[in-house]
């Protein structure tokens, strides 16, 4: 009897544990955590197929807000995600590449640039943005290494378990509610259906006048802060020792007088990227090629809007293809079956901003239910454009 009660209550210890573990787990996903449009592509990227994806972009909101994988698929045939966070780090991206190196092994890693333009390395420091990518990565040897080098100890514990961080989060309703719900869709579903793309429904109007004809003629550089250089000679040299097919992007900008620095700062960043024998394009420098119109194609200085982005796209997806010479892999039934509605998701999305922008309206695009359900309403046939 004795040994009958002892193997009860063990059975019974070990359920309880079991309970807990599993609440808290099942909390940390879809309650006590900060889902929003980063912690949906992050996770997304993770649900794509090992080795499935043709290309993978890096960055911060330039890149996801200005590149269309599912318009890159339809016109041009090869597979795309954007592993891109909010005002990412320059070691969030070096973290980014590595685990890419990870879990995709892509015929080509495009990283945009602007981790490294900053006048300092305050973003670095920055708790809010860091959490934006780090919270949202699985377990691996690249985040824990990023852990023990930069976060303090007192810290450490939340980013491997975010709850701590982020158990008063219940109370933002409803917001918190529809993300939750964003968030348990994303994981039944298996795959993010935008592949990270995200936008605004606004057209920028300023007064602030563009230097972006200016700029073709920009020759001049400013240095670098030391810390972003030496992160970015870091990331260079780790390229190098992969043999990776690297390439280097800035995205598109409406360049004023405020922020002309770090056009002079990219052609910096330039030169160290060509000596690594890696390319780099300034697209900032090609807007006119690009045909890109600054009463009309951003929704602020630093993002492009829809009219920017499939424009943008079609310039870096034909390049990628034809200068660059990108390998396209096979799909199978089931990969083109979901190609096919990322495409058609893509083309409702642009027809969505593009009804509220025609009105007037300003409302963000994304990765989440709300946005999808609207979606619904719209045609999801090849856009022409305008």
């Amino acid at each position: 009897m004795k040994f009958q009660h002892y193997v009860t209550r063990t059975v019974k210890t070990s359920c309880f544990f079991l309970t807990v573990m599993v609440s808290c787990l099942l909390l940390q996903q879809y309650v006590l955590r900060n889902v929003d449009h980063n912690s949906l592509r992050v996770e997304g990227f993770y649900q794509e197929q090992r080795d499935s994806v043709d290309a993978v972009f890096i960055g911060a909101s330039d890149i996801y807000t200005s590149f269309m994988p599912g318009r890159a698929y339809e016109k041009y045939g090869f597979t795309s995600y954007l592993l891109a966070s909010e005002s990412i780090t320059s070691e969030g991206v070096i973290t980014a590449v590595k685990e890419v190196v990870r879990t995709q092994h892509p015929n080509v890693i495009v990283i945009e640039a602007n981790a490294f333009l900053y006048g300092d390395s305050d973003n670095e420091k920055n708790e809010a943005h860091i959490h934006k990518f780090f919270d949202n990565l699985p377990f691996s040897f690249n985040k824990l290494s990023y852990i023990q080098k930069n976060v303090p100890i007192e810290q450490k514990w939340e980013y491997f378990f975010p709850l701590i961080k982020y158990h008063g989060l219940w109370t933002e309703i409803p917001d918190r509610v529809n993300m939750m719900e964003s968030n348990f869709s994303l994981d039944v579903r298996g795959y993010n259906v935008l592949k990270g793309f995200r936008t605004t429904a606004k057209v920028f109007k300023s007064d602030t006048p563009s230097f972006n004809e200016k700029i073709t003629q920009e020759k001049g550089e400013l240095d670098l802060d030391p810390k972003l250089e030496k992160n970015l000679l870091d990331l260079l040299a780790y390229s190098k020792e992969q043999n990776l097919n690297v390439i280097f992007v800035r995205a598109p900008h409406y360049v004023t007088d405020k922020t002309y620095d770090r056009v002079k700062r990219s052609n910096k960043m330039a030169s160290f990227v060509k000596d690594y024998g890696f390319s780099y394009y300034a697209f900032e420098n090609h807007a006119d090629e690009i045909g890109i119109d600054d009463s009309r194609d951003f929704y602020n200085e630093d993002h492009m809007n829809v009219y920017g982005a499939i424009k943008f796209t079609d310039f870096l997806a034909e390049g990628l293809v034809e200068t660059e010479n990108m390998r396209i892999d096979p799909m199978n039934d089931s990969q083109k079956e979901m190609w096919d509605e990322v495409a058609s998701t893509t083309n409702q999305l642009y027809r969505y901003c593009d009804d509220l922008m025609t009105n007037g309206e300003e409302k963000g695009a994304q990765e989440d239910v709300l946005t999808l359900s609207a979606l619904e309403n719209y045609s999801g046939d090849p856009i022409e454009r305008k």
